[in-house]
């Protein structure tokens, strides 16, 4: 596989391959709610950020980034619904991981951010930023910040603790 990515002027998709590539885009998303069901976090945060990049580097390719869809019978709406109600189950989720290894760190808290507001920014030029059709980015990165006080609270509690012992 040697085609350039984000080249989009090149990238002329069937109406066959398009439905082939947002069933490929749900199913990632499934895998990333199972996961969190499963208390798997990080790994599902991993798969969520790599969807989220395909798709912000491939919007128009995807026909994400047109007025008019290059499907028809494909509703933009809704796949931006799902992908950012993703977002937001995953970080309401957060503290559902079931093993220490498996737990948001204030690190990938913080490259989770910087990933957000970089696909906002791609995103931006295209009109899909905070409306409905479009990246949630503000409600992401509020969700984030608010995750990043808590673990910063918690790290400092367990700090004063660790000192509260001498």
């Amino acid at each position: 596989d040697h085609q350039p990515k984000g080249d989009s002027s090149s990238n002329r998709v069937t109406v066959s391959q398009l439905h082939t590539r947002f069933a490929s885009i749900q199913g990632e998303l499934k895998r990333v709610l199972d996961g969190i069901n499963e208390g798997k976090i990080l790994s599902s945060f991993d798969i969520l950020s790599k969807v989220t990049d395909a798709v912000v580097v491939s919007c128009e390719a995807l026909g994400l980034a047109s007025e008019v869809p290059v499907v028809e019978t494909f509703h933009r709406d809704n796949f931006w619904r799902a992908l950012n109600q993703c977002w937001l189950v995953a970080l309401q989720n957060v503290s559902a991981a079931r093993a220490d290894e498996d737990r948001l760190r204030e690190e990938h808290i913080l490259h989770l951010k910087e990933s957000v507001v970089q696909w906002g920014n791609k995103l931006d030029q295209y009109g899909l930023v905070d409306y409905e059709m479009g990246f949630w980015e503000s409600d992401i990165i509020d969700s984030l910040d608010t995750i990043l006080r808590s673990v910063r609270a918690a790290e400092a509690a367990a700090a004063e603790a660790i000192l509260d012992k001498r």
